[in-house]
């Protein structure tokens, strides 16, 4: 039976404090022998269990490195959820292996490890780490690895600790930091400096801001969040199970992945940039905050968007830039809006003007009547005295 479970293997992981089953919550997972941590960079895979064979490229393993910091990369979180009996449901990124699967992830507990199993129809596949180089950053998730290598260990992310989430802005603006950003958890910022922003109304003008005032910012919210600092860790997010009903109003849509090495076998593995429908948030020409077309660098002449970041869904009128702005910005906009239009609609109306002494001089609008010499006119059959 083919295309069985792999999220099962892509959600992998467990699940702490050694000797008892984990508790619910946000856990970063690690496998014990190689040090390497997982990610979580895409939602397909598949077990054949007829072949005991496994694609799991979803799943990428990396040791903490500055190109690979987990600190800041939500697709190192995952959340366990505990259902007893040493079953977990595993979600990430958007999917969740009972969701999917109608299955659960068996966890055994070892001397100060989990082991992690998926059994169908008599096949047992334990998930394991299959790059036995240990001194290689990247390994490779499997299920024929035996040993050690199958000895996970996780530690449940909390802010006061040394395991936390943080956010590494990418745009600074008048000595402000920011960041677009979608993730599957919800949050709220440790720093009172930290706000969270959405976009509620989209206008060739600008797009106007919209700050979210709940205290947790639900999960799956596309959002941008003006930080505290350039650092990370003054960046701190506290992170919260919570799916409530996202804002109705919220203009900005998200993207979980960017793997250009699984775009062939996925469809959601990256998602292509369009110019005529999409704006990213990022630095206008004249220095303003905006939304703006990718500058990601393009690969045959594709940009695709960035993962776990925030886009701007436009219109094909949409300039190539537009401001961010103010709710009381665009109130300003659309009243000049409105006195523009009174003005037009006053002044493009023609009139029948004649001198006093009855020569006609045209059909004017009446600003064309206002520049007239000063003098006493027949304007519409009534004396009008322009000065």
């Amino acid at each position: 039976m083919k295309n069985l479970i792999i999220i099962a293997l892509s959600f992998i992981t467990v699940f702490i404090n050694a000797q008892k089953a984990a508790e619910s919550g946000y856990y970063r997972i690690q496998n014990m022998k190689t040090e390497r941590y997982v990610y979580v960079r895409d939602n397909t895979g598949s077990i054949n269990w007829a072949a005991l064979d496994a694609e799991m490229g979803a799943i990428e393993l990396w040791k903490e490195s500055p190109g690979h910091s987990r600190f800041s990369d939500p697709g190192s979180v995952v959340y366990v959820e505990n259902h007893g009996n040493n079953q977990y449901d595993l979600q990430g990124q958007g999917m969740g292996i009972y969701k999917m699967f109608k299955e659960y992830l068996t966890v055994t507990v070892g001397n100060g490890y989990y082991q992690l199993t998926v059994t169908k129809e008599g096949v047992k596949k334990s998930l394991c780490d299959a790059n036995t180089t240990l001194d290689m950053d990247k390994g490779k998730m499997g299920t024929d690895g035996s040993g050690t290598y199958r000895n996970w260990i996780g530690t449940k992310l909390d802010v006061t600790t040394d395991e936390w989430f943080g956010i590494t802005p990418s745009i600074e603006v008048d000595g402000k930091f920011y960041q677009p950003f979608y993730a599957d958890f919800g949050f709220t910022p440790v720093s009172e400096d930290m706000k969270v922003w959405y976009i509620s109304v989209v206008d060739t003008a600008g797009a106007v801001l919209k700050e979210f005032t709940g205290s947790v910012i639900p999960a799956n919210m596309p959002v941008f969040i003006e930080c505290a600092s350039s650092v990370t860790a003054q960046n701190k997010l506290d992170l919260k199970y919570n799916h409530t009903t996202l804002p109705t109003d919220n203009k900005l849509r998200g993207v979980y992945f960017n793997n250009r090495t699984r775009n062939k076998i996925s469809p959601d593995a990256r998602t292509e940039f369009d110019s005529k429908t999409m704006r990213v948030l990022g630095k206008m020409a004249d220095g303003r905050l905006g939304y703006v077309l990718s500058k990601e660098t393009a690969e045959n002449g594709i940009q695709y968007l960035a993962a776990n970041q925030s886009y701007l869904i436009v219109g094909s009128d949409c300039p190539k830039e537009i401001p961010v702005i103010t709710e009381e910005q665009y109130a300003e906009i659309l009243a000049e809006r409105a006195n523009a239009a009174v003005h037009s609609a006053t002044y493009s109306r023609l009139k029948e003007v004649y001198s006093i002494s009855g020569k006609f001089i045209g059909m004017l609008t009446s600003e064309e009547i206002n520049n007239l010499d000063p003098g006493v006119y027949i304007i519409d059959r009534k004396k009008v005295k322009v000065e």
